[in-house]
């Protein structure tokens, strides 16, 4: 399987202008001109699935403890904007239901990471596939799901073996190719200190697709485009725009 990524994903809507993970930080990316957007992927103490980054409530709603000990009205319950700006104030965390519509809505391409908790990770997998079978629009171009966890994507690759699969990666690994070859992904995504020409020729050259985080220089955005890579991701939608 191939993929064509669109050349930059905002990462977690337009995080610098918004809230991340919010409606209003995917609504001012699509705004931006951003056509494909980042985003993170929870689970509830009681198994629902919320658009969230932290393992702790603090840094990014008023709420206070782990998002996995919370039950799904609790976090529900949660400004998610206040921290950001009073101008956000009273912005709920999404569910990926209602994140799914979203981007159905307005025809956008999804990078779903997902993100499970310890001892979690097959019912956060599932749920997730669950729900995109349910909720994603059959005509719309199929999300990418990446992660770092990769006991969830080789259950990706085994439950819905037609969903592309992204792994993340922290470093540059000398055994990228066979671990990306045994989740049966389609796409490579490293961090922009790590990448240089030669990497991104080399993986290339094996037939997947190189997305490169987080960007917010324009100088290295088109530096990484022109040596090949597929995608960059990015806070700066705008930024990277013109």
């Amino acid at each position: 399987m191939t993929i064509t990524l669109e050349p930059l994903i905002a990462h977690r809507g337009a995080a610098p202008y918004a809230p991340e993970n919010t409606f209003a930080a995917f609504e001012k990316a699509r705004e931006l001109g951003a056509r494909s957007i980042e985003f993170d992927v929870m689970m509830s103490a009681d198994g629902e699935l919320f658009v969230f980054h932290d393992a702790n409530l603090r840094r990014t709603s008023n709420g206070r403890g782990q998002f996995g000990d919370s039950s799904s009205d609790y976090i529900a319950s949660l400004d998610a904007g206040s921290w950001f700006s009073q101008q956000f104030r009273g912005e709920k965390i999404p569910t990926l239901k209602e994140t799914l519509r979203w981007f159905a809505r307005h025809s956008m391409h999804a990078n779903i990471e997902i993100k499970p908790l310890p001892g979690r990770t097959d019912d956060t997998t599932t749920a997730v596939l669950s729900c995109i079978n349910q909720c994603w629009s059959s005509d719309a171009p199929l999300p990418l799901l990446s992660s770092f966890n990769e006991q969830a994507l080789l259950l990706c690759s085994r439950l819905l073996p037609e969903l592309p699969l992204g792994l993340l990666l922290l470093n540059w690994k000398s055994d990228w190719l066979s671990r990306l070859q045994n989740v049966n992904g389609v796409s490579l995504h490293l961090p922009k200190h790590v990448v240089n020409k030669e990497r991104i020729n080399t993986v290339k050259n094996e037939g997947y697709a190189m997305c490169v985080y987080t960007v917010n220089s324009k100088k290295w955005a088109r530096r990484f485009w022109e040596w090949g890579a597929d995608a960059i991701i990015s806070d700066y939608p705008d930024l990277m725009a013109n």
